[in-house]
């Protein structure tokens, strides 16, 4: 007798660098019956630790994908192999860094049982670096857990496959290359494009515990922001490379006209940042405020 698909699909992703596993540990704790969901972690190339390895081997719904990518880390390709492997009804992508409550999914789902066309986002909850503890629980993260970027786009959206599919999934231009991007700007333009329904739910919370980690530089987001930019102007809605190989199109020579004025401007920029004998004080003065939030925790930890 052949199961059932699951109704939902949750993708996760890592290109190598996540230092902890507690998102596909949170979501194996749902109160949604397990055979309804899958959960499927992408990673970028072919290494995977054996406590991930260990987790999935645990649960039957819980399954990991390699695309041994020798390639610079560009999330869509992981993004766009999740879905296509996926056989939910209705995808879940969260960051593959966050706790979630034990109804997330149900809370989550029972939203999109009301509308067809909804596009679902939803505000992470950030644990402040000086309250960070290592032992962190739910409780501690529902105490001190506050929005520190109400459009952080990339979080987690939900929204049906088949709208998906209709956009052609995530975009794999060579811009959107960097590990942390503005890919959920990007999607979100093209579905609101497309006519969906998009939301900002204020009551389903997912958590971040505070971790170190790196950034993407502001001239990698500035041309992402600049093509995710030209497609809302334009009401462009499908992936240029994308999810189907067979609907990759040519950029348009004037996006392309823009994202080369933008890369010598932002060149001309940077030649300028460095010949300016006032940029290294500066620096110098925010590797001392790094140092002082350091020292905070420090004394926070002492007191507690």
């Amino acid at each position: 007798m052949t199961e059932p698909a699951p109704l939902v699909s949750v993708l996760l992703i890592d290109g190598s660098f996540r230092e902890s596993f507690h998102a596909p540990e949170s979501f194996g704790r749902q109160t949604f019956p397990a055979d309804r969901f899958e959960l499927i972690w992408v990673e970028h190339g072919d290494r995977v630790k054996p406590e991930l390895t260990a987790l999935a081997a645990a649960r039957p719904n819980f399954r990991i994908l390699t695309l041994g990518r020798r390639e610079p880390y560009h999330s869509a390709y992981c993004r766009n192999a999740g879905l296509r492997v996926s056989r939910g009804e209705l995808i879940v992508y969260a960051d593959g860094d966050v706790a979630v409550e034990e109804d997330f999914l149900q809370s989550v789902w029972d939203e999109h049982r009301k509308a067809d066309d909804l596009v679902m986002f939803l505000y992470r909850h950030d644990e402040p670096r000086h309250l960070h503890r290592d032992d962190w629980n739910l409780e501690h993260l529902r105490a001190v857990g506050r929005i520190e970027n109400p459009l952080n786009f990339g979080a987690c959206i939900s929204v049906r496959r088949r709208w998906l599919v209709e956009i052609n999934g995530w975009e794999q231009h060579p811009v959107f290359g960097s590990e942390i991007n503005a890919h959920g700007v990007d999607v979100h333009a093209r579905l609101k494009n497309l006519g969906l329904a998009v939301k900002w739910h204020p009551g389903i919370r997912l958590y971040h515990p505070w971790h170190p980690q790196s950034r993407t530089s502001d001239d990698a987001y500035r041309l992402q922001a600049a093509f995710s930019a030209y497609r809302a102007r334009t009401l462009g809605c499908a992936a240029y490379d994308g999810l189907d190989p067979a609907r990759t199109t040519p950029v348009p020579a004037e996006l392309e006209a823009e994202l080369d004025a933008l890369r010598r401007r932002i060149e001309a920029e940077n030649r300028g940042r460095f010949l300016d004998p006032g940029y290294y004080g500066r620096l110098a003065r925010r590797t001392a405020d790094e140092a002082r939030t350091r020292l905070a925790r420090a004394l926070h930890l002492l007191r507690s």
